[in-house]
């Protein structure tokens, strides 16, 4: 006669149990990386968009980030932050502006002079329109390398979808975002860096730079 083999109940049940406790142990982790690098990924492409857009359009209408001449939003062919993204980007125009809740999502507020742009694969820019003329003195300012400071924003890697925080150095996963932001501290460890969905960014003549701690560990890793 054949002697049955398997796994007893009490065995079958006391392996799943081990499966169990592993995969909650290992799943927050996993998640939490696979997020991380997701926004990695889109904020990359969205610098590398954003460089693409102002060396473009200076090559075709003369002007990048360091030459406009106007705060304007609504013009098309302004010699403005808007008119180039306008000009060289996928803008979707139903819903950039300053008054719909997207923006206040992103921008972290509705002030009158935040301005949003959303582009058309979901992601977008929120800064002050106020600060984007080379008339600021912040803006204008020279910097060690020979490019003048730039205009400070916040590129969001999904648009209004959430969490809509500021990625940062700072332990702080609750941080709502800011294009006036400082992250001070200028190293990002596993310990405390807190990437989420959103990156400080600075428009500089031709280029797009990470702007802040987070947003540079990201564009480096």
């Amino acid at each position: 006669m054949m002697k049955k083999t398997g796994f007893t109940l009490a065995e079958v049940l006391i392996t799943l149990a081990i499966i169990g406790v592993v995969a909650t142990l290992t799943l927050p982790a996993l998640m939490t990386n696979t997020a991380e690098q997701q926004a990695k990924t889109a904020f990359k492409k969205g610098i590398n968009t954003l460089t693409e857009a102002a060396q473009m359009n200076q090559a075709i209408a003369g002007f990048d980030y360091a030459s406009f001449n106007t705060t304007d939003t609504e013009d098309e062919e302004a010699q403005s932050l808007y008119g180039l993204l306008a000009m060289r980007t996928n803008v979707n125009y139903q819903i950039s502006g300053t008054s719909t809740d997207e923006a206040k999502a992103v921008n972290g507020d509705d002030s009158s002079t935040n301005y949003v742009v959303f582009f058309r694969d979901g992601s977008a820019l929120s800064y002050n329109a106020a600060n984007t003329e080379m008339t600021n003195a912040k803006v204008k300012e020279m910097q060690d390398d020979g490019l003048v400071y730039g205009i400070a924003a916040v590129y969001d890697t999904n648009g209004a979808k959430g969490p809509n925080l500021l990625s940062n150095c700072n332990k702080d996963a609750a941080l709502l975002s800011s294009a006036n932001y400082n992250d001070s501290n200028n190293t990002c460890t596993k310990d405390s860096r807190v990437i989420k969905d959103q990156f400080g960014v600075r428009l500089r003549g031709g280029f797009a730079v990470p702007n802040g701690a987070a947003a540079r560990w990201a564009f480096d890793n």
